[in-house]
């Protein structure tokens, strides 16, 4: 049969299962079902092919295996239905361990009921929205039936080996060896290249002592539902534009985001900025609010980098202070405000400015309550603590960002899926899919489906 007649067989037996009226969706749905057998006997096929020239040597130490037994079957669902293959299955004496390797070379998982396609539509939806939703999109979209369990479950999976990808990044960095091996991976950079950090954190709520928060209130005890996320964004400075319509973007970045805690973060964030060309750039910019903790971490792994704190927290910190102090949104506290915003973004030292003038009130403010007289003294500690980080003329001048608007987008964007109205997680589940979402995010998904870069 040539193609044409193929077409022509095709084209037949999808005209007979229309009835009546149709649009092209219902051909295009026709055409999917009555083709599917087709392609399941095809892929059946070509597996068996592929599964038939698979070599049969251990894939770890390539010794010849022991046959354990010929022609053992297996049976995945595929895009196009269940389909099975039959190949060799033996042991390796030195390795101690069983192997197939026909189901390495189709790329299959030890025990996964799903073909790798199907892994990855399963992956994919699960990244948008919980499997009970995705269910019914799945089957409108590929016309492939895969239960909710199933979704979450072939979903979960993948977020583990994301994790095991990510965890080897992690270790690299321990070592001269794997930061060497890190930084190989960076592309070539343009000459005087400034990288941009952004660091911030969010809240995820986790199903931790569920059931038991009653009987733990009694007894005195106290259970935590909400759980920091530490969150990290990389990018140059030459990867920031804005579209037509002025909206800022960026044209490339990486993503860090987990539950592990800060040391855990530090060694991800230091794995993604050497992977994104930490090394070969000139300047490196590290751009967050005034948490401590960041700049705990910020001067413990990147200590050349210039430290900023974002305009943004520090005009709040001002304008709560003058509320404080005259009154909320009151002509007296504008007019008292404005002139330290305009010192902050106009002149080089203007935080110094700004400290002169907060001590001297501190000093003269006895017409002020005990409680604004404190307000003064902690905004003079603060300002104190972070008058380093806070030259946003000269940010302005080299064309730096002031303000940490992609971190804070960063968090929104994770949250939208991990903060559902009325979802819980559990730190396994939530680690495994912020570490999936994360690879996705970070241009990488080749890493867990090769066959989605051909």
């Amino acid at each position: 049969m040539n193609e044409d007649e193929a077409v022509n067989w095709l084209y037949g037996k999808v005209a007979r299962s229309l009835s009546g009226s149709h649009t092209m969706g219902d051909i295009e749905k026709a055409i999917d079902k009555q083709s599917m057998e087709m392609r399941r006997r095809v892929l059946e096929r070509l597996s068996q092919d592929v599964a038939s020239r698979a070599t049969f040597s251990c894939p770890k130490c390539e010794r010849s295996l022991n046959v354990v037994d010929h022609n053992r079957k297996r049976t995945v669902v595929s895009s196009f239905g269940k389909m099975s293959y039959t190949r060799n299955y033996g042991y390796c004496t030195s390795c101690q361990k069983h192997f197939a390797p026909a189901d390495i070379a189709l790329g299959l998982h030890e025990r996964a009921p799903a073909s790798p396609r199907v892994q990855e539509i399963c992956a994919l939806t699960v990244l948008r929205a919980p499997a009970g939703q995705g269910e019914d999109d799945v089957r409108r979209m590929t016309g492939i039936r895969v239960g909710a369990s199933t979704l979450h479950r072939e979903a979960r999976r993948q977020g583990d080996r994301a994790l095991k990808l990510r965890d080897a990044d992690e270790q690299l960095t321990q070592t001269q060896k794997g930061i060497a091996k890190l930084a190989a991976k960076a592309p070539a950079l343009p000459r005087h290249t400034t990288m941009l950090i952004e660091i911030d954190a969010w809240n995820i709520r986790e199903r931790d002592n569920w059931g038991k928060t009653q009987d733990l209130l009694k007894a005195g005890q106290k259970t935590e539902r909400w759980h920091w996320v530490y969150t990290g964004t990389v990018f140059r400075l030459d990867q920031r534009a804005t579209t037509e319509s002025g909206r800022p973007v960026i044209a490339d970045r990486g993503y860090v985001a987990t539950r592990r805690g800060i040391e855990s973060f530090r060694r991800q964030l230091y794995a993604e900025a050497l992977q994104r060309g930490l090394l070969a750039s000139e300047t490196v910019l590290i751009l967050a609010d005034g948490a401590i903790w960041i700049w705990n971490l910020a001067t413990d792994r990147f200590k050349d980098a210039t430290q900023r704190v974002d305009l943004y927290h520090v005009q709040e910190h001002l304008w709560s202070l003058a509320h404080e102090l005259y009154g909320r949104g009151t002509p007296e506290a504008q007019a008292w405000v404005r002139p330290y915003l305009l010192w902050l973004k106009r002149r080089k030292d203007g935080v110094l400015d700004v400290i002169n003038s907060l001590e001297a009130l501190h000093k003269n403010i006895k017409e002020f309550s005990k409680k604004q007289r404190d307000a003064v003294g902690k905004e003079v500690d603060y300002f104190t603590t972070h008058k380093d980080r806070m030259d946003y003329k000269t940010g302005k001048t080299l064309g730096q960002p002031v303000g940490s608007g992609a971190i804070e987008s960063t968090c929104s964007q994770y949250q939208r899926r991990f903060k559902l109205t009325g979802q819980f997680w559990t730190l396994a589940g939530d680690e495994a899919f912020l570490t999936m979402a994360t690879l996705h995010r970070n241009g990488r998904w080749n890493q867990l489906f090769p066959h989605d870069a051909r």
